[in-house]
């Protein structure tokens, strides 16, 4: 089985390769990492990237939200995990805490949902109670504007895959655009 395809501008992938260049070299082990073309899909996902222009995702290091497009497997079903070669139940750390390898989580209300906010986040239900410890207001209103245009795509679904750094973990907050097609934003989590 093929890897999935994860698409991000070029100037992109040459900023988080020398940002982060231990978690691409990890990230290239599970998708095929290929320069997005000039279509509709970059254009849907700079939309949501352009939402959160100025907003960085806090973990230990402070990064950007790049438009990025995952291509191949819907990535809540089992052809996913096999694709990059996870298990469902696959654990890693990361500095010293346990994790899931690889987590994908729908955004939604149902059981096994989580609010997209968290899904773009990663905060949990105790911290977005007290979102304004983290986040502030203007921040808060980007990422609305960026999760309305996500929605406006397709449902939307939150990725995060542990890299072999032991170090970070890679965010991508998609939405199925189309079948094999899930655009939207990426950024990384550094947690030393």
């Amino acid at each position: 089985m093929s890897r999935p395809r994860l698409s991000l501008h070029p100037d992109h992938r040459t900023q988080l390769s020398a940002f982060f260049p231990d978690t691409f070299a990890s990230l290239a082990d599970y998708a095929e990492l290929v320069d997005a073309a000039d279509d509709g899909d970059l254009a849907a996902a700079c939309a949501v990237a352009g939402e959160l222009a100025g907003v960085v995702h806090s973990s230990d290091v402070d990064c950007d939200y790049y438009p990025c497009a995952l291509l191949g497997p819907d990535p809540t079903g089992d052809e996913f995990f096999a694709a990059l070669g996870v298990a469902r139940d696959a654990r890693a750390k990361v500095s010293g805490w346990d994790n899931p390898r690889l987590e994908v989580v729908r955004a939604g209300a149902g059981e096994g949902d989580r609010p997209a906010l968290a899904l773009i986040t990663r905060l949990n239900e105790g911290e977005l109670l007290r979102i304004g410890d983290y986040i502030v207001e203007d921040d808060q209103q980007a990422l609305a504007r960026a999760l309305d245009r996500l929605a406006a795509l397709g449902p939307v679904v939150g990725v995060q895959l542990c890299t072999d750094d032991g170090a970070s973990k890679v965010v991508l907050t998609l939405a199925r655009r189309a079948p094999g097609v899930h655009v939207g934003v990426l950024t990384v989590r550094v947690e030393t």
